[in-house]
């Protein structure tokens, strides 16, 4: 099936306007920003979480569920069904920690929590509400994963902002790493239909809890934020961040809103890394 470039007439703008959206992870942090800038580009926006928005959130649509479970699945694409009665776009924001120790020291279970929600919660939404966008002929979903499927971290110690015992990626790693393949199949097999998939992978992201760490450890050190979060890039990768900076949770949020609307109709099967230049050349 060949499908006309929405570019063809003019060029869009990233208005989202009648947009249905479902963002996982929605609450906090990365997913909360990404709601609220797909939200103020005039999309109608559904997040799930386990935790519940504050009050005074912007978005009125809100369901709860642990997505690691087949039970949250099933309750969110029901309200999905019930409430949107469809999807256009489809953010998969939802991750995991890191864990505590070495890799010895991560059991099965936590393997298994960790490949539940930071894997198989993408491929069990995209089973149960891509095939309504191959139907409808068009459709975007979005997978963020992180830089660190790539590059894993081991014995991280951050102090205040987690603790003495050294903590490791290597299960979301190799989570978010089957997640950027699998992205890549699905793409392949949905673009004919005219549904775009691409993967998101960000480095360290400053979000207001990191910003809140990051306060508490300057206070402490007699120094400022700005320090601090060098200090913590350069614990987290060998040579820190060549932008001097960690990302922002809007500026991630930016490229999803593009990715997410017209401006990208030609993307598909890509993953694009927003992370400062922290990931090396290879």
């Amino acid at each position: 099936m060949t499908h006309a470039s929405p570019l063809s007439d003019h060029i869009p703008d990233e208005n989202l306007r009648g947009k249905r959206v479902l963002v996982t992870g929605g609450t906090q942090g990365l997913g909360a920003a990404i709601a609220e800038r797909l939200s103020r580009a005039g999309a109608t926006v559904l997040v799930t979480a386990r935790t519940t928005p504050p009050s005074d959130a912007a978005h009125p649509l809100f369901v709860s569920a642990d997505l690691s479970t087949i039970s949250g699945i099933e309750t969110v694409v029901d309200h999905v069904r019930h409430h949107l009665g469809g999807l256009d776009v489809l953010i998969h924001n939802v991750g995991a920690s890191l864990t505590q120790g070495g890799f010895a020291d991560v059991d099965d279970q936590q393997w298994t929590k960790i490949l539940d929600i930071a894997l198989m919660a993408a491929v069990r939404l995209d089973r149960a509400l891509v095939p309504g966008m191959v139907a409808a002929g068009h459709g975007v979903v979005l997978h963020v994963t992180t830089i660190q499927r790539g590059m894993p971290l081991t014995n991280v110690r951050l102090g205040a902002m987690g603790g003495d015992t050294p903590q490791n990626s290597i299960a979301l790693s190799a989570a978010k790493a089957a997640l950027t393949v699998y992205s890549k199949g699905l793409a392949s097999e949905v673009a004919p239909a005219g549904v775009r998939v691409n993967s998101v992978a960000p480095g360290f992201i400053l979000t207001p809890a990191t910003e809140e760490a990051a306060d508490r450890l300057a206070h402490d050190a007699g120094t400022d934020r700005a320090t601090v979060l060098r200090q913590i890039a350069d614990a987290l990768y060998p040579g820190g961040i060549p932008l001097g900076r960690p990302v922002t949770t809007a500026e991630v949020a930016e490229l999803v809103a593009f990715l997410s609307s017209d401006r990208a109709s030609g993307i598909a099967g890509a993953e694009h890394v927003i992370d400062g230049g922290t990931l090396p050349t290879v």
